[in-house]
């Protein structure tokens, strides 16, 4: 009599979820819409939570906590978003985003520059959750 075992491990991989994905990146992790609206994701989930599959080619540019430039893409069959460095560190050009937000967005300076970039992106992406937003965007 033959093993059912091997059909019955096949069956069983199919139906596997996919393994959570995990982006090679530094959190917190900032995205740049392409109205200029900044977006702080503190983790892989929270990056799921407010991107979506269909939107990402919105995203004009994101940065890592190492002020890392990155690439947003879709993988898998459930179309998880994953992010991947695209270069190395650009701090003026992250501090310009933020700067733009602020002006265009909020009613409050932008938080100034400070080293290491892990600082600067963290107290963004608190300045962000904890400043309120303009209805409209300034000129």
């Amino acid at each position: 009599m033959p093993s059912r075992l091997p059909a019955l491990l096949s069956r069983l991989r199919r139906r596997d979820p996919e393994p959570p994905h995990t982006s090679p990146v530094h959190f917190p992790c900032l995205l740049v819409d392409e109205d200029g609206w900044l977006l702080p994701c503190a983790d892989d989930a929270e990056l799921q939570q407010l991107t979506e599959p269909g939107f990402t080619d919105e995203i004009a540019a994101a940065y890592d906590a190492t002020a890392r430039p990155l690439d947003v893409h879709v993988l898998g069959r459930h179309e998880t978003i994953a992010l991947r460095p695209a270069g190395d560190p650009s701090p003026e050009q992250l501090a310009a985003h933020v700067r733009a937000y602020f002006h265009h967005w909020t009613d409050r300076e932008a938080p100034a520059a400070v080293h290491p970039a892990t600082r600067y992106v963290t107290a963004v992406a608190r300045a962000v959750r904890d400043t309120p937003a303009r209805r409209r965007k300034r000129p």
